[in-house]
């Protein structure tokens, strides 16, 4: 895949213990490794967050060099990686070397408290590999300190987390449910972590989890969570499986879930691939975003050349063009009313993503060869307020609803 369940690419020399990401008296006391990026270095993911009440107060995970933060709408950007579990690089340089950063989320209620998932190869919290550094971390300080909240028997590499918008200690993490990436004595071949669904629920804010019987099928990623912010017990996933496991692999050789659906809190799940392709490659789900205001409303991105828009959460899918990243107008009620970004485009739909309209050329230094936009975020303060992030560490916010961009982060503003 593209994107999800990518781990860096470390040159073991031997098996690590991992430490902490900011190491007071000097660098972490761990076996080096090289700090090596999987495709684009620099990657963000969904990682990038907007403070809901006050969208000057930005977050972005960037791999291999740590979590930041930014209080002034990008002016000048923090380090807030204290907690964050890394890796000593071998360059002699005494940095911390971080997985990825796959996706941020902010409790409405009280915007200090932030958790995120991060992830590489699949693995359990004593692996003594980077499995050991991922899995959801949880900050109840505005990111000033993390604490990691994995269970001992849960696969680490997160993927994707969305949190009940009543109680914020009730969080699903969707997971790369694929086989341990290590070779003996590590892991035996073919060792998979996940058996029921690549979908963990807590209950109490990460201190337990438990796999939710959520139709597991043999390398099984959940690539995106989203609840219906009017009714929580409606949670929707995005997802994929690729075949033959453990390497590269196929989508086409994959049986494929499509959307998952689960109307009672995570109890039970429908998948559907209704609407969809036969081929699997255009059932495998790389992408889904669904509607804050109208959870009926759904957009899904599939690994190959297609894109659908649902009317019925997911039920029913119908093929549309596809959008790299799309994201719902929080301010429309309706959900009909979406931004996208094509390999060359920020686009628009007002009808659901049935149809779309260039708006504008993609911004900065997007684009395939450098790598293309991960993430759009869309103020819930200012309906005209957008961000866009992509790998190289890149920000860009547009003021007029996505017509014209400046950026607000690269990898050479990241402090050190």
């Amino acid at each position: 895949m593209r994107r999800a369940a990518a781990a860096l690419v470390f040159a073991l020399a031997a098996l690590p213990v991992p430490a902490t990401g900011q190491a007071p008296g000097g660098p972490p006391r761990v076996q080096a490794l090289a700090c090596v990026p999987h495709s684009f270095p620099q990657r963000t993911q969904r990682s990038f967050a907007v403070d809901p009440t006050d969208d000057r107060i930005l977050y972005v995970g960037v791999e291999q060099e740590g979590f930041f933060k930014s209080v002034d709408g990008g002016a000048t950007w923090l380090r807030a990686d204290a907690g964050l579990k890394a890796w000593a690089r071998n360059d002699g340089s005494g940095l911390p070397c971080f997985e990825e950063f796959y996706e941020t989320v902010i409790n409405a209620k009280s915007p200090a408290q932030l958790c995120i998932a991060r992830a590489g190869g699949p693995g359990l919290l004593s692996s003594p590999t980077s499995a050991g550094t991922n899995g959801v971390y949880c900050s109840n300080d505005g990111a000033a300190t993390w604490t990691q909240r994995v269970g001992p028997s849960m696969n680490t590499a997160a993927v994707t987390l969305a949190i009940d918008p009543t109680d914020f200690n009730t969080m699903y993490v969707g997971v790369n449910g694929g086989p341990c990436s290590n070779p003996p004595p590590v892991c035996a071949s073919g060792t998979y972590f996940n058996t029921r669904g690549s979908i963990y629920k807590t209950t109490d804010g990460g201190a337990t989890w438990r796999e939710l019987d959520a139709l597991y099928i043999s390398d099984l990623r959940v690539v995106a969570l989203r609840i219906d912010e009017a009714n929580p017990n409606v949670i929707v996933a995005g997802t994929f499986a690729k075949l033959p496991a453990g390497g590269p692999g196929n989508f086409g050789e994959a049986p494929q879930r499509g959307v998952l659906r689960s109307t009672d809190g995570g109890r039970t799940w429908s998948a559907s691939l209704r609407g969809m392709s036969a081929d699997p490659r255009e059932q495998a789900l790389l992408e889904l975003a669904v509607a804050p205001r109208n959870a009926l409303r759904v957009y899904a991105t599939a690994s190959s050349n297609a894109g659908y828009w649902s009317a019925d959460g997911g039920v029913t899918l119908t093929r549309t063009a596809r959008m790299n990243v799309a994201t719902f107008d929080p301010h429309d009620a309706a959900g009909l009313h979406l931004l996208g970004a094509t390999d060359d485009s920020i686009t628009e739909s007002r009808d659901g993503g049935r149809t779309w309209q260039t708006k504008a050329r993609l911004p900065g230094e997007y684009a395939r060869e450098r790598g293309l936009p991960t993430h759009m975020v869309w103020s819930r303060i200012d309906a005209r307020h957008v961000f866009l992030s992509g790998p190289r560490a890149t920000v860009f916010e547009s003021r007029d609803g996505g017509a014209t961009w400046r950026q607000i982060l690269s990898a050479d503003r990241l402090p050190r």
